[in-house]
């Protein structure tokens, strides 16, 4: 069940952010809630019970994982890389949403004919540009980082696949079980057939080691940046009502501005969050060089073991010649015995 790892990690970040209710909501997780079958479907509810109740997963739950289809465990990688990309585009499209938002409200401000109000509700509404234009900085530059940090590791991930995929699609695997079933004649093909399935199954795990913590690491990331953004829009609606209450002049010049203060009191923190959450991103590149690493050295191990088991399965080839040879002499003797 090693292949699961990452994708549970990615779906318990999408049920922490409210995304999964009993299902996954569809513009989030569209299209993969039916591709899980039973097994996957359990799992999914015992982490929904498990976030519900406050408790750790429990006995059931963990039965569930073990007992999951195998099915389930040979697409785990590939539905770990769909929520991953649910998740980014969570994070993209509530970043659009927002700074889509924000732009709209200053656009009303800046349009309006705050000289013709009094001063008081003036200086407000000049306070709530302020910082408009502000967070609408640091949403734009935040929104151009994720897309550019997204880019990058792609990029990365697209060039180790490549290495690996090199080296996986080699006929150096069919072309040793050939040579130990001719020079045995098929003799020794289960034993040899066994050590390397080893090799590429053990292989196989550490390749995905290499990326998993990328893959979380990303997912962790995207799912702050949707649940910081999607507070700040909420804020920002509550903002616009106050704003609407202002420029219509439904509450006085005092109401006007206090309701204005306590609006703009929820996006204080918002510029500094927004500058915060683009360094996060960037510490990702770093973590994506490290997998990179991680696959390199990986690749280089994987060819010197190959080299152990090239001499594993001539060990083979020799011992079933040896058996050969003496199985030969045995009955050369016994023909002459009997003559």
């Amino acid at each position: 069940m090693h292949l699961t790892k990452p994708t549970l990690l990615l779906l318990a970040l999408t049920i922490s952010t409210g995304c999964v209710q009993a299902k996954p909501e569809p513009q989030l997780l569209e299209g993969l809630w039916n591709g899980l079958g039973e097994a996957g479907q359990n799992i999914i509810d015992g982490i929904v019970g498990a976030g519900k109740n406050g408790t750790a997963i429990a006995e059931d739950f963990l039965d569930s994982l073990k007992n999951s289809t195998s099915q389930f465990a040979q697409d785990a990688a590939n539905f770990g890389e769909q929520i991953a990309h649910a998740l980014h585009k969570a994070a993209a499209q509530s970043l659009s949403e927002f700074s889509s938002l924000v732009q709209s409200v200053l656009q009303i401000l800046r349009g309006a004919n705050l000289k013709g109000t009094d001063r008081v509700r003036r200086n407000a509404l000049q306070k709530v540009l302020n910082a408009l234009e502000i967070i609408n900085s640091t949403t734009l530059d935040l929104e151009a980082s994720l897309a550019d940090i997204s880019e990058q590791l792609e990029e990365q991930r697209q060039e180790y696949a490549g290495e690996i995929k090199e080296q996986w699609g080699s006929d150096w695997a069919a072309d040793q079980l050939e040579r130990v079933d001719e020079k045995t004649d098929g003799a020794g093909s289960d034993d040899a057939e066994a050590i390397i399935d080893e090799l590429q199954n053990r292989y196989s795990a550490y390749f995905h080691s290499c990326l998993e913590e990328l893959q979380v690491r990303q997912g962790q990331y995207e799912q702050k940046v949707h649940e910081t953004i999607s507070i700040f829009h909420t804020a920002t609606n509550d903002l616009i009502g106050k704003i609407d209450n202002c420029l219509k002049r439904t509450s006085g010049p005092i109401s006007c501005r206090r309701g204005i203060n306590e609006a703009l009191a929820q996006l204080q923190d918002a510029p500094g969050k927004l500058i915060s959450l683009k360094f996060q991103g960037l510490q990702l590149l770093a973590v994506g060089l490290d997998a990179a690493s991680c696959v390199g050295q990986t690749l280089a191990d994987y060819e010197l073991e190959k080299t152990n088991v090239e001499r594993q399965l001539e060990e083979i080839i020799e011992r079933y010649q040896d058996e050969n040879s003496t199985t030969g002499e045995d009955s050369t003797t016994e023909v002459y015995s009997t003559s």
